[in-house]
């Protein structure tokens, strides 16, 4: 019985742990304590086994927590966390004890010749490769040193651990360059290419040494050469009328990802239930369109979806050391790595289950700087996946590199069984009626939702000071706001125009579809038209200021124009927003 009840309570933690990763891999901090002090003395006692002392275990550990907590983001195995910590955990302490050489005790790192510390940073292979072009005769100069000699030892076997990942042409060159220590052109006259060819090779074998290394560093192995098999999957996905599109590219996705799964949802349900027929959220710098895209990702995307009935898993990060586009949204996801493996696993598991993936596209064609895709396919053969893109018709390929280079990452994957989806929207009709109250439920939530975004503004608050913006109601006087001081950006104005003319068109539609009755659904057909009139002053300011990238700027009588089409565009939304708050008192006179 005892066995049985320790059985039990290994499996209750590991479960409990699996639950700590998934919310480490969202960036959630407390989890990442919660996991870690769970297993930091194992973690310790294996650094102290290796060293032999304590003090030093200490210090490893604290180096391995900092670098695991940087990069579970990029763990794809949750059930791996602590296999893949302790690699960790001995990769630092080997990284250690190589620093300290076989004399480590008797003389410390400090005591070395300095130029040898300042010359080799073994956690990075472009100091090592540097370390490598040194010529033979400085070499030799030192080798009588014995830490100078195991540093080399390590050196070469470092780097012959890693070129496995290089073609045979790829490992020619790169050998002959950095360990026979031919020059680039007489390279060029052994393989009969032009030198610039030469250099090519060379930069793109550091390129992927420096990924392989990174690799073996977090312990992510990859299979050994011959063994793994290349694969391939594409999607017949089906296709996405014109009068489904809407131009928030997020819930257009999501539409065509639901389709796919033969859940044919209608848009402006969509956009209702979402919420985005109503947002508004201006930059208080400038009319930058970046504020359609400022809001909590994780909690929008599981919420919503959640609310639709389908259970989801999302993957997302930021790289370390890149430039963010869209910081505002992503400042809180955690720091990955630009590793294949930390995202084509995740995207291989849904395409086999023949069900697309969302994914934020920073490489989408012009004119939209990023928006977001689906990608249905992949191709290990060319190294690339298919994916839907906003201009482009017949979809794009983006290769495995720039997924994995991506800045901003963020893919959605939608979870269990087709049979066990929630099907799409029941009629009163021939669905039961607690489905059909479920769905009036639902309508009263986003009325709500709608009229207190409008009064209030957005809950999410970016992190970052300098990026801050107005929603709501107020949203339109900040932007009246840019055109009146001169701050208006052509671009942006454009594509805000364009957005929002088009979230007011699917507000009125879908306040003409709610399932309400009486005095309550008239006043949703009042706010209905209000939205109309609203969709149509910010149509005519889109057609004013188109969404094309223009050098020109904005003159005063464009400006002026555009101030008179926003000010009667809130007029009339305020009007609707004034409608659905009686109707939400109607709502709870009938409760």
């Amino acid at each position: 019985m005892e066995a049985k009840g320790a059985k039990e309570t290994r499996e209750q933690i590991m479960e409990e742990d699996l639950g700590l990763v998934e919310r480490a891999r969202q960036g959630d901090t407390e989890a990442f304590g919660v996991l870690i002090e769970r297993h930091r003395d194992k973690a310790h006692g294996i650094a102290e086994r290796m060293t032999g002392d304590p003090h030093m275990a200490d210090d490893i550990v604290q180096d391995a927590l900092i670098r695991a907590f940087m990069h579970v983001g990029s763990l794809v195995d949750a059930s791996r966390f602590l296999p893949w910590f302790h690699r960790i955990v001995r990769n630092q302490a080997n990284m250690r004890l190589r620093r300290g050489g076989p004399y480590r005790k008797e003389k410390p790192l400090s005591a070395w010749d300095k130029a040898h510390a300042e010359r080799v940073d073994w956690e990075n292979l472009d100091s090592i490769l540097g370390h490598l072009t040194r010529s033979a005769s400085e070499a030799a100069r030192t080798e009588h040193d014995p830490a100078e000699h195991l540093l080399r030892k390590e050196l070469y076997e470092t780097i012959r651990a890693v070129l496995h990942c290089l073609t045979r042409k790829e490992r020619s060159i790169f050998e002959a360059y950095f360990f026979r220590q031919l020059s680039p052109d007489e390279i060029a006259a052994m393989h009969r290419m032009p030198v610039g060819s030469i250099y090519t090779y060379l930069h793109r074998s550091r390129r992927k040494l420096r990924e392989e290394h990174v690799r073996l560093s977090l312990g992510l192995l990859p299979e050994k050469e011959g063994m793994a098999m290349k694969r391939r999957r594409i999607l017949d996905l089906p296709p996405w009328p014109a009068h489904a599109t809407t131009a928030v590219s997020l819930i257009d996705r999501i539409g065509h990802l639901l389709a796919a799964l033969g859940d044919p949802r209608d848009t402006a349900e969509l956009m209702g239930l979402s919420g985005f027929a109503f947002r508004m959220k201006i930059s208080n710098k400038t009319t930058f369109a970046d504020g359609i895209y400022v809001y909590d990702w994780r909690m929008t995307l599981h919420s919503f979806l959640q609310t639709l009935g389908y259970p989801s898993s999302i993957l997302c990060g930021q790289l370390a050391e890149s430039p963010v586009p869209l910081l505002a949204a992503a400042e809180r996801f955690p720091v990955v790595l630009p590793i294949e493996e930390a995202l084509l696993p995740f995207i291989r598991k849904y395409v086999e289950l023949g069900r697309p993936v969302l994914y934020f596209d920073t490489f989408a064609t012009k004119p939209y700087v990023h928006e977001w895709a689906l990608i249905y396919g992949y191709d290990d053969e060319a190294r690339e996946v298919l994916l839907t893109d906003a201009v482009k018709p017949e979809g794009k390929r983006l290769s495995y590199d720039d997924l994995a280079e991506n800045p901003l990452r963020f893919l959605v994957g939608i979870d269990g069984e087709a049979e066990a989806f929630v099907p799409a929207r029941p009629s009163t009709a021939n669905g039961t009626e607690a489905a059909a109250a479920e769905r009036v439920e639902r309508t009263e939530r986003a009325i709500r939702e709608a009229v207190r975004y409008s009064r209030e503004g957005c809950e999410y608050r970016p992190m970052t000071g300098y990026l801050t913006y107005t929603s709501g109601l107020a949203a339109y006087d900040r932007w009246i706001g840019h055109l009146q001081s001169g701050h208006a950006n052509r671009y942006g104005m454009g594509q805000l125009a364009f957005v929002y003319a088009d979230t007011r068109r699917y507000a009125a539609d879908y306040l003409r579809r709610v399932p309400l009755e009486g005095e309550t659904m008239r006043l949703a057909l009042l706010a209905s038209e209000a939205y109309e009139q609203a969709a149509a002053s910010l149509a005519a300011l889109s057609k004013d200021v188109p969404f094309i990238r223009s050098t020109e700027l904005l003159t005063d009588e464009l400006r002026a124009v555009c101030i008179s089409r926003l000010t009667q565009a809130k007029e009339f939304e305020t009007a609707a927003v004034g409608y659905l708050e009686k109707a939400i008192c109607e709502l709870e006179k009938e409760k």
